[in-house]
């Protein structure tokens, strides 16, 4: 199941915007971002081009995802939710605006 680039783009539009949302991004956050970039093959270029991604544009291309690639994207923003330990009430709010707008909330 792997992600297009265009996807893979959107996903980082995503988690830098939940790892700001907190207006702290913490170093296991970058770390986690580091290690999800690596996993899912992101390149240099795609995170630029994430970062740059405004999030409602983000969300409208990650609403096109089949099932499974919406319930991979709910574990990558909860693992990076939980990488700092520090689970805040702005990214919580995020996580919910996200999961229902992407549909994902009706997956679980």
């Amino acid at each position: 199941m792997p992600f297009t680039n265009q996807e893979k783009i959107a996903i980082m539009s995503v988690l830098i915007e939940m790892a700001n949302a907190d207006n702290v991004v913490a170093y296991e956050e970058m770390i986690t971002i580091n290690l999800i970039c690596r996993r899912l093959e992101i390149d240099h270029n795609s995170f630029v081009v994430g970062h740059g991604l405004k999030y409602d544009h983000a969300i409208e291309v990650l609403k096109n995802m089949n099932d499974d690639k919406k319930r991979e994207l709910a574990k990558l923003m909860v693992e990076l939710i939980d990488s700092d330990n520090i689970v805040d009430e702005y990214e919580i709010a995020l996580l919910n605006h996200a999961c229902s707008k992407i549909g994902i909330d009706k997956l679980f």
